[in-house]
């Protein structure tokens, strides 16, 4: 609560000492507008395109659930819904109706138990008359992919009130017809599943062990009949339910095995509906299955798109641990090999999805007890074809070149087709430059060979290897592609039905590719791409569709690379005039929806100063509507506008950057100036960015509000001087932008996280016209930080170096001079201007200590230097609190230094140990 009170005081000193003189009526966005600033992080629409529904969500609070009929015009919002389903017919709506937040904070700060916290509610609306009902007490709720009549709920069971201090002592699944209301409950509820369409419900009662009334069973619900059945009845658990779609065959693993084992042996159980019970299709006695290996936990079984096959995980039985010796007299050690494949903090980060891992196999329902063998540890990855339907198996490896990651970044992947049919495995390449993939119907495996800049095809049939892509004239590959590695494709845009041709993307425009060779190549956006600088991709508007037809209309995304424009294209793969414009505008598009049997599109669209808002149109844009107004407060603050902004870097190349300017601005007047760069900006000219507090970057919104032009340079780099590029763009950008008499060139900054961090720590060891500098997470001495270790990842950060962001491009064996003059650390005594680092504990990506060993030589040398270390925080804060902190003291440093305020506590004297949780520094002496 002290935390609160000084914050809160806090805000009202900051409007009082930092308010403009002469400002206009609008308000400055302070600190306090965080929470309630809106988005729309979910949105869908029905398959006739009659509802649409968006949750509406604060950064903090209660969520709204919006739902609009586009039939009637109507709409409804019911404050506090946090999770919906939208059935695909349009008919209902359910949804989670959480707590108040108020009250759950409350039960928080009281340390209330879980039993007596707020609880919430379900929701269930009828979309045709917009009404709805309520079921209070609710834990939570699922429904089937394809909600259709039934849903199910979790509550607790009611206490015994015969019984003093009776608590409640087990869940209850309800089982909600949403057609009749009517309600079947399962008591001590394990696990359950729907299929698809949700006529089918699983679900595996296991009772606690003090229930004496009910036994471990499995139940098989018939939701269209309305009928259930007990199809398991052993003491067994049960788990990782899987239907085929229509709902008529079900599959399960189970075990007895008790044992406190790191691993359970379990068996594979399958039912149809046709049959009174299950019965056991797999075992660790199954013919096929290797010496040795058994079904586990991890197995999770599923079917073939056609129901056809079962496809699950088989693995080798794991060592069990030594108990011979008592576990407080054992070592605990990591030995660090030479030759292992991954370093050992790899290996750890690596090490439960390694436990995991099973090997993919066949059962067929018709065939019990016996495991066809399809992947093994040689070959480990399997990926079937035709959604598991088909004659074909894409088998690799990347085991044989795992070693070389610590420094290579170019995929090499070992293939292999096997062919379900005769059995027959066939090498693609041992290796292949590049990661394969089937084609949808499993006629082809494709790849990208980054060194030879072309795509690859295989046919999986004959066995014959061609080159797909040497017929087209343009590149493929990234042509901004800029680091010292081999550059990636632009990417396969979607296949045709039967795998009869695939759409393949250029920088700007889209190719049609005939797989078998036999025709070339045809640029189906008839270069209009490349001829207006507008950059083409394909949409797709249906999840559940997997190609494309000739007869379809495809949707385009559209972005004008001249002037960031957006918007969208439709395109006709066959017929005249097969590219046509819809919307091309000033503004970024965003959460586009299509209804499946209507040409009806839901989507949001914003641009700086217009907050994302939800629209639909049914006549390809020619006219559209918008629905919400999540924002309005927007209207009450000084906001702000972007521009692009071009200029002469001093290498003599043309650079473009974004400025942003205040509402309010004055040419008369001379404004500040915070300079914020991390690779490039330019194509965001038209992105939104709400209020909110800082995971580790300026808010750009925020600090244009309060007075200050925000500057976004784009960098270009070579090889082997990132920090001299990084002085080319971002320096000479500073200088051009203060020819401007609107400009102070006085009071400029610059501010950066991680690899902007590390820019931000260089660039003031080059030049003294930046007043005050930030930089989160800062590399500063990249001959300690080359031999580290990225800890998230637990990979080595040579790669990182040597092929990929920092562009280095040599190891240091071969170049130490490189690594030395890109390091800030070695030229501390030529920084002049006050910096502020972030540098948390718990960073993932750029190790800690590079933070510590800036802030200690600066320290040592009697230079203004503050660090910001968070406890226990990641490379970008993932809590709130901190980053509401966070934001608090960038202003107060900023404020300071380019605009003259006081400096606060936590500036002028720090803040000692003995004072943590007790201040917080912000105030001003």
């Amino acid at each position: 609560m002290q935390h609160s009170l000084i914050f809160k005081s806090f805000l009202l000193n900051i409007s009082l000492l930092l308010s403009l003189p002469g400002f206009s009526q609008k308000k400055q966005l302070d600190h306090s507008v965080y929470d309630d600033w809106k988005s729309l992080p979910e949105v869908s629409i029905s398959n006739n395109g009659r509802i649409i529904c968006a949750i509406i969500a604060p950064q903090e609070g209660d969520s709204s659930l919006y739902i609009y009929d586009t039939k009637s015009g109507k709409e409804l919002t019911i404050p506090r819904a946090s999770k919906y389903t939208l059935s695909p017919d349009g008919r209902y709506t359910v949804a989670l109706l959480k707590a108040p937040f108020s009250e759950t904070r409350q039960a928080k700060i009281k340390k209330k138990k879980a039993d007596d916290f707020p609880k919430d509610s379900l929701i269930i609306v009828n979309n045709e008359t917009l009404t709805f009902s309520k079921i209070a007490d609710v834990k939570s709720y699922s429904a089937p992919t394809e909600l259709a009549s039934h849903v199910v709920y979790k509550k607790a069971a009611p206490k015994d009130t015969t019984k003093k201090n009776s608590k409640a002592s087990a869940d209850l699944l309800i089982i909600h017809n949403l057609n009749t209301a009517t309600e079947d409950t399962v008591r001590n509820p394990k696990a359950f599943a729907f299929n698809k369409f949700g006529n089918s419900l699983a679900v595996s009662v296991e009772p606690e062990k003090k229930d004496t009334t009910d036994t471990h069973k499995v139940l098989f619900f018939d939701l269209k009949n309305g009928t259930r059945k007990q199809i398991s009845g052993e003491k067994k658990e049960y788990k990782s339910f899987s239907f085929d779609e229509p709902g008529t065959q079900l599959v399960y693993i189970a075990t007895s095995d008790t044992s406190k084992t790191e691993e359970h042996l379990y068996d594979v159980r399958y039912f149809s509906i046709s049959m009174d019970s299950a019965i056991v299709v797999g075992s660790k006695s199954s013919k096929g299955l290797p010496e040795n290996w058994i079904f586990n936990e991890n197995s999770r079984p599923y079917f073939s798109k056609n129901g056809e096959r079962i496809i699950i995980g088989a693995a080798p039985k794991q060592r069990p641990k030594d108990t011979t010796i008592v576990e407080f007299e054992q070592a605990s050690l990591d030995i660090w090999h030479w030759q292992d494949p991954f370093i050992q903090p790899e290996q750890l980060v690596r090490l439960k999805n390694d436990l995991r891992k099973t090997y993919s196999g066949i059962i067929l329902p018709g065939r019990p007890d016996e495991f066809i063998a399809i992947a093994n540890e040689n070959m480990p990855n399997a990926s079937f074809s035709d959604e598991g339907n088909g004659r074909f198996v894409l088998l690799t490896s990347t085991r044989p070149y795992e070693l070389e990651t610590q420094w290579e970044t170019s995929a090499k992947t070992d293939a292999w087709i096997y062919d379900i049919e005769s059995g027959n495995l066939t090498a693609i390449g041992l290796p292949v430059a590049g990661r394969p993939q089937l084609s949808p119907s499993g006629k082809y495996t494709t790849w990208w060979n980054s060194k030879e800049r072309q795509w690859f095809i295989f046919d999986n049939s004959t066995g014959v290897t061609n080159h797909l892509s040497k017929d087209i004239p343009v590149n493929l590959w990234n042509e901004k592609h800029d680091t010292p590695s081999e550059p990636g494709a632009y990417g396969i845009a979607a296949w045709g039905k039967d795998d009869s041709f695939l759409l393949m993307y250029d920088a700007y425009d889209i190719w049609k590719v005939d797989p078998a060779g036999k025709v070339k190549p045809v640029n189906i956006t008839l270069s209009a791409g490349r001829t207006d600088s507008i950059t083409f991709r394909y949409i797709n508007t249906d999840p559940d569709k997997r190609f494309v037809e000739l007869k379809d209309q495809l949707l385009l995304s559209a972005f004008d690379n001249n002037s960031k424009e957006a918007g969208y294209y439709t395109l006709k793969l066959q017929g005249r005039n097969p590219l046509q414009k819809k919307e091309l505008d000033k503004f970024s598009f965003s959460s586009l929806k299509k209804a499946k049997r209507a040409d009806i599109f839901v989507f949001q669209k914003s641009n700086f100063q217009t907050s994302p808002d939800l629209y639909i149109t049914a006549d390809y844009w020619k006219s559209t509507k918008r629905l919400t107004d999540i924002n309005p407060q927007m209207k009450e603050y000084n906001w702000g506008s972007s521009e692009l902004f071009k200029w002469t870097a001093f290498d003599g190349k043309q650079s473009q950057g974004i400025l942003y300017k205040p509402e309010d601005f004055d040419p008369g007047k001379k404004y500040p100036v915070l300079i914020y760069f991390y690779e490039k900006h330019s194509d965001e000219l038209y992105r939104y960015f709400a209020p909110a507090p800082s995971r580790s970057v300026i808010n750009i919104p925020f600090f244009v509000s309060r007075g200050y032009i925000v500057f976004t340079p784009d960098i270009y780099y070579g090889v082997g001087h990132p920090g001299s590029d990084a002085y080319n763009y971002v320096v000479s950008g500073a200088e051009a932008l203060a020819k401007n008499s609107w400009v102070d060139s006085e009071n400029m900054a610059i501010q950066g996280q991680s690899w902007g961090g590390y820019q931000v720590a260089y660039l003031v060891t080059r030049t003294d016209m930046f007043k005050a500098a930030g930089a989160g997470a800062p590399v500063s001495n990249m001959t300690s930080a080359y031999g580290g270790i990225r800890w998230e990842s637990g990979r080595s950060r040579q790669f990182q170096y040597e092929r990929t962001q920092s562009r280095i491009g040599v190891p240091m064996s071969d170049s130490l001079q490189l690594y030395i003059e890109n390091s800030p650390v070695f030229f501390a005594d030529k920084v002049n201007t006050p910096l502020l680092i972030m540098h948390n504990d718990n960073d993932g990506a750029v190790p800690w200590y590079q933070g510590i060993e800036y802030f200690m030589t600066l320290r040592r040398m009697g230079k203004p230097v503050w660090m910001l270390q968070y406890n226990k925080e990641a490379h970008n804060l993932t809590q709130r609190r901190n980053a509401k902190d966070l934001s608090i003291r960038l202003q107060q440093f900023f404020d300071h230094y380019l605009k003259g305020a006081p400096a606060p506590v936590w500036m002028t004297r720090g803040l000692p140990a003995v004072e943590k949780g007790k201040s917080w520094g912000y105030e001003y002496e």
